[in-house]
């Protein structure tokens, strides 16, 4: 499509060209004539020759090749009369007449001009002399039609190819490319585009990122209320059914409603460790000691069927806090203490605004208070925790800048966190 558009154009121009060259020509010719026809007296039967014209009053006093081969009855007052021998087009003319008729205060002139070529016939004609100009011309025809061609299609291939690498890039970015370096697309326009959407894409995986941690989190963190839900539930339509007193009822009640505030207070602080909002969760004044012991309480159905001993040891210490976020906490390392101690020892310290868990597996030594413990740099051999629980937990730790350690022991596990 390009080649052919190509030629309609050169073609079309060179057409429009060649015209305006001949007219060009004719154009000259005939003030050329008009600037001679006055400038000396002619006479009849006199005619005279100015430079390449000659001038006459009479059209028989012009030269016999201009009367052979120019018709008097086609001349037409002040416009130029010619024939050429040949076609210019394809070679110079073997020769050209001109004649030009003009009327000044009733004085006519004739002014002729005329040229003959040599004829081949006369001297051996050159190799050049043989190639037609028109040959050249086609030649150079096909190079500026060549050149329109490829100019554009280098062009293109030269946008192109970085715009269908950028395509390519961009249908195979996946979650890990998002955080590589954005090659280089040799346009400043295609790498700005790039990291709109290398940009873009970015936050929706972090959208994305966001909802499934949000989502396991959810899950993780209301099993424990949905479960105190369930069971209460059950065991206050046994109640009813059995008739027992309301005293009893209302307190099973009283654990339901408070299992659905803490998944109200759950989902809440969900949201608000997801979205990152600048709205800050309340401070409130409360025991880390007592809301130590009702979270275990919570919990103890994790220990049914196992062989393990619970110790616990608080004090009535009361703290500025986020309830909601201390809650998870605290449910998380007690909930993972549980799980993961199927034989042994649980010792669960509190004071002041320092938690100690620590659980062990089979017989070990017992510890009664936090300045009992020691713990060395060997020691440190997991700071991670377990499961998604202990993500949570860090993450708001770490949010609130809170000392924690995390301790993978010989025989179990040991956790410790300074709420101050």
């Amino acid at each position: 499509m390009i080649i052919i558009t190509g030629v309609t154009t050169i073609s079309i121009m060179s057409a429009v060209s060649f015209n305006y060259f001949l007219t060009g020509i004719d154009f000259s010719m005939s003030n050329a004539m008009r600037a001679q026809a006055y400038k000396k007296p002619v006479s009849d039967g006199h005619p005279i020759q100015l430079n390449d014209f000659i001038v006459a009053t009479r059209w028989e006093d012009l030269p016999p090749l201009i009367k052979a081969n120019l018709n008097q009855e086609d001349v037409v007052d002040n416009l130029l009369l010619k024939s050429i021998d040949g076609n210019p087009l394809f070679g110079p003319p073997e020769a050209g007449y001109f004649v030009l008729k003009v009327m000044r205060k009733n004085k006519i002139r004739y002014i002729s001009s005329m040229f003959v070529s040599p004829k081949w016939q006369d001297s051996e004609p050159s190799v050049q002399d043989k190639i037609p100009p028109f040959f050249y011309l086609s030649l150079i025809a096909l190079a500026l039609m060549a050149l329109f061609a490829l100019v554009p299609y280098f062009i293109i291939r030269k946008v192109a190819n970085p715009v269908e690498k950028l395509m390519a890039w961009t249908k195979n970015l996946s979650k890990e490319k998002l955080i590589q370096p954005i090659p280089d697309f040799h346009f400043s326009e295609l790498n700005s585009l790039a990291s709109i959407v290398q940009s873009s894409l970015r936050s929706v995986q972090e959208g994305l990122d966001r909802e499934q941690r949000f989502l396991g989190y959810a899950s993780h963190e209301l099993r424990t209320p949905i479960a105190i839900t369930r069971t209460n539930t059950e065991l206050l339509r046994k109640m009813i059914e059995k008739d027992i007193s309301v005293d009893k009822q209302l307190q099973v009640l009283e654990r339901i409603e408070r299992a659905s505030f803490n998944m109200t207070d759950l989902t809440e602080t969900l949201l608000w460790l997801n979205r990152k909002t600048d709205k800050s969760i309340p401070l409130i004044s409360i025991s880390i000691g007592k809301l130590t012991e009702q979270l275990l309480e919570e919990l103890t159905y994790l220990l049914s069927g196992k062989n393990v001993e619970v110790k616990i040891k608080t004090d009535e210490t009361l703290l500025l806090l986020p309830q909601a976020l201390c809650r998870i906490v605290i449910n998380n390392l007690l909930r993972n203490a549980l799980q993961h101690t199927t034989e042994g020892k649980i010792r669960i310290i509190q004071a002041g605004s320092k938690l100690i868990i620590n659980n062990r597996e089979f017989d070990s030594q017992e510890i009664e208070n936090i300045e009992q413990i020691e713990k060395t740099e060997n020691q440190l051999k997991n700071e991670l925790g377990f499961g998604l629980g202990l993500e949570l937990t860090e993450r708001l730790i770490q949010h609130y800048a809170w000392q924690y350690k995390n301790v993978a022991t010989e025989d179990g596990h040991y956790v410790e966190i300074n709420f101050l």
